[in-house]
């Protein structure tokens, strides 16, 4: 893959325009590395060198930090466009993306220890699965965590742990410590290599540590907001959504005046039409959202999951049906990617971001109930 000169810690160029316009350079040429992608089950090192150069991995970051800053529906899109492109190097982009959860609570000093360029690519699992014990200064950490998105290809990985005394924080370290368990044997987002991993008394310094507060607790910039990051998952379906339909069009396009069956021009553009209403409901509400926290109000808690999850369902449904809309080609996983496009919208929407509970989690809340998932 050709890549971009990879931007410096101090460069002052880059903008949220300049990276989008890398990043739809940089998606375009992902697909003809997709299914190597997908046979290797994980990223090779030229296409993880070009998404470092694109910039959007410090898109969370603060400039004095070297990051660039981009909104919510400006991050989600870039991991849309990717994502069109090929939906294991977005999902891995949008995990990387989480090392900005570190510059909350660490001070800039320690963040640049544990990060000395920007573009470092972080694998992180929150969930508190570690376990310790004290150490002079720190911490002996031992433990499994699963589904590590990039822990075959990260530099640093952000872990979650009890402290002895019981609180969860979380560790960072240098991904070189961890021991990969080949366990991401799945249906799709197979590139991922979101295997489970595990250390056994590694000593973190407790400085290397955090915790991570519940949102809203401190007065953190929108762009560092733990909330505002996970919004960006909601660009996953819509680029696979996307590929899956171009690549419909480019197949059914030369037979449109021999199609075997009736309908079939009908079940393409019900498949735009789905996708079109997910875009739609996705980035008016992450717009709207934003632009209330930027005045100062919280946005409504629930709606953003909403879209997210509508994203999933609409996009996986018109998938299916550009899938039988193709017929027999759709099964040739090297000549088309609407296999691929299918199985890895099913593995995507397995996440508890995106699973059906959040349907039942939001409507609780609009029945004046108080669910704790804070995903939503």
């Amino acid at each position: 893959m050709t890549t971009m000169e990879l931007p410096t810690r101090a460069e002052t160029g880059l903008t949220a325009a300049s990276v989008m316009d890398r990043v739809r350079t940089y998606a375009s040429g992902l697909p003809a590395y997709a299914p190597e992608i997908e046979r290797l089950g994980r990223i090779p090192g030229d296409v993880l060198d070009g998404l470092k150069a694109t910039g959007l991995l410090r898109a969370a970051l603060p400039p004095h930090l070297g990051g660039v800053e981009m909104t919510a529906p400006e991050i989600t899109r870039a991991v849309d466009l990717l994502a069109e492109g090929d939906a294991s190097v977005a999902w891995c982009a949008a995990v990387a993306l989480n090392a900005a959860l570190a510059v909350v609570s660490l001070p800039a000093e320690v963040f640049t220890e544990l990060f000395p360029h920007p573009d470092l690519i972080t694998a992180t699992v929150l969930p508190p699965a570690g376990r310790t014990v004290r150490r002079d200064g720190g911490y002996l950490l031992s433990g499994r965590w699963t589904y590590g998105s990039g822990i075959t290809h990260a530099d640093r990985v952000m872990a979650g742990f009890q402290t002895p005394e019981g609180a969860p924080r979380i560790a960072v370290f240098d991904a070189v410590h961890v021991r990969v368990l080949d366990t991401w044997n799945t249906t799709g987002l197979r590139g991922t290599g979101s295997h489970d991993f595990e250390v056994a008394d590694l000593f973190v310094p407790e400085r290397h540590t955090f915790a991570l507060a519940p949102s809203g607790t401190r007065q953190e910039p929108l762009h560092l907001r733990a909330d505002n990051l996970a919004l960006k998952m909601a660009g996953l379906p819509l680029g696979i959504g996307r590929s899956a339909l171009n690549a419909a069009k480019e197949i059914l396009a030369p037979r449109r005046s021999a199609l075997p069956w009736p309908g079939v021009p009908a079940d393409l553009a019900h498949a735009e039409s789905l996708i079109g209403a997910a875009d739609a409901y996705v980035y008016s509400t992450l717009e709207n959202a934003w632009a209330a926290q930027a005045a100062g109000l919280a946005p409504e808690r629930g709606t953003a999951a909403l879209a997210r999850r509508f994203a999933h369902r609409a996009c996986r449904e018109a998938v299916q049906v550009l899938y039988d809309a193709v017929g027999s080609a759709a099964v040739y996983t090297e000549r088309t990617p609407l296999d691929r496009c299918l199985r890895d919208l099913i593995t995507a929407g397995r996440h508890v971001a995106s699973s059906e509970k959040i349907l039942d989690g939001v409507g609780d809340l609009r029945l004046g109930g108080a669910p704790a998932s804070p995903h939503l």
